[in-house]
């Protein structure tokens, strides 16, 4: 190949990845306005899309300037057309039902979803979105309780409650948990926190929130609170009573006697799946069979068959001690 064909060919695939780049960040802003909810937009506000869209300040007006000729946003004020409004929508739909995809069958730690998730949505045809909701059962929610929008851009109706106001001694379900903040989202992970799970706020100051969640005392940062939305219950509520019985199986001690009352809501897919195949199901009764010198793995006995499982795989069966 002659060396002025290899350039031609090198400038047309530079070229190429610069146009599906420029699109991306078209459709990064769309999206970043449809969640902004705006019919107007003050210049501080204007800047909180750029920074959600990740486009710098210099290639913004020539973004901008591009969807108002292809009729996706309109100006004074700034806003989506009904066109624009449906492109946004298949990007949240590709975006959240990629999420519910690695959640249900990868490997992929939920922290990772979402910068996955952000990278697909843009490379996935409408086709292979079809193929993935098929595959499972055409969902509503994504793993984090949002609702995914229909092929035909219709969004499932959410009966998700304001947030509670978050008070020590009270006690909580979580609704949802906010994955825009990669790095909260990370910590709240690692303690087991999902939603769906109940927890009670035990302290919240210098910067430093103490939760019970599972038998448990975890921290997190303070800030954590504002990517939770919660839901406050009555003490006297069957939850909470059956939340202040029940721990992880990790703390089970040799000689002990439980019945599984469950599987933690943070427990999802091909473990999940594996975790009830193997015999882990609500009103089995289990006992550690084995310890190991370092304490893990650990063998337990449950419907008269012995299970060596991982401290991390251990802790998403949650007991009542008998």
């Amino acid at each position: 190949m002659g060396m002025p064909k290899l350039i031609r060919r090198l400038q047309s695939r530079l070229r190429r990845r610069q146009d599906e780049r420029e699109r991306e960040q078209r459709e990064d802003f769309l999206k970043a306005l449809y969640h902004y909810g705006l019919v107007c937009a003050t210049d501080e506000l204007l800047e909180h899309i750029r920074q959600q869209a990740r486009i710098s300040r210099r290639a913004l007006p020539t973004i901008l300037g591009q969807l108002v000729l292809e009729g996706l946003v309109a100006t004074e004020p700034l806003r989506l057309t009904a066109t624009g409004r449906e492109c946004a929508l298949r990007l949240v739909r590709a975006h959240r039902i990629y999420e519910k995809y690695l959640a249900e069958h990868s490997g992929y730690s939920p922290e990772e979803w979402h910068q996955r998730a952000e990278e697909m949505e843009h490379k996935l045809s409408a086709e292979e979105q079809e193929r993935i909701a098929k595959l499972l059962r055409n969902p509503l929610w994504d793993p984090h309780g949002d609702p995914i929008p229909t092929a035909g851009n219709v969004i499932p109706r959410n009966e998700r409650e304001a947030s509670a106001e978050a008070r020590v001694g009270e006690w909580y379900r979580v609704l949802h948990i906010e994955d825009d903040d990669a790095d909260c989202f990370r910590l709240i992970h690692r303690i087991g926190l999902a939603q769906g799970c109940i927890i009670q706020i035990r302290s919240a100051q210098h910067h430093e929130l103490s939760i019970t969640l599972e038998g448990e005392d975890c921290i997190l940062p303070l800030a954590a609170l504002q990517s939770l939305n919660l839901a406050k219950l009555q003490p006297s509520s069957s939850e909470v009573v059956e939340a202040q019985k029940t721990e992880r199986l990790t703390r089970l001690g040799l000689g002990e006697q439980a019945t599984i009352v469950g599987l933690s809501p943070a427990c999802l897919g091909a473990m999940r799946r594996r975790l009830m195949d193997l015999g882990f199901v609500r009103g089995s009764t289990i006992a550690i069979d084995l310890a190991s010198p370092m304490g893990n793995p650990t063998a337990y006995v449950v419907r008269n068959t012995a299970i060596a499982l991982r401290a991390d795989q251990a802790r998403h069966i949650l007991i009542r001690r008998d």
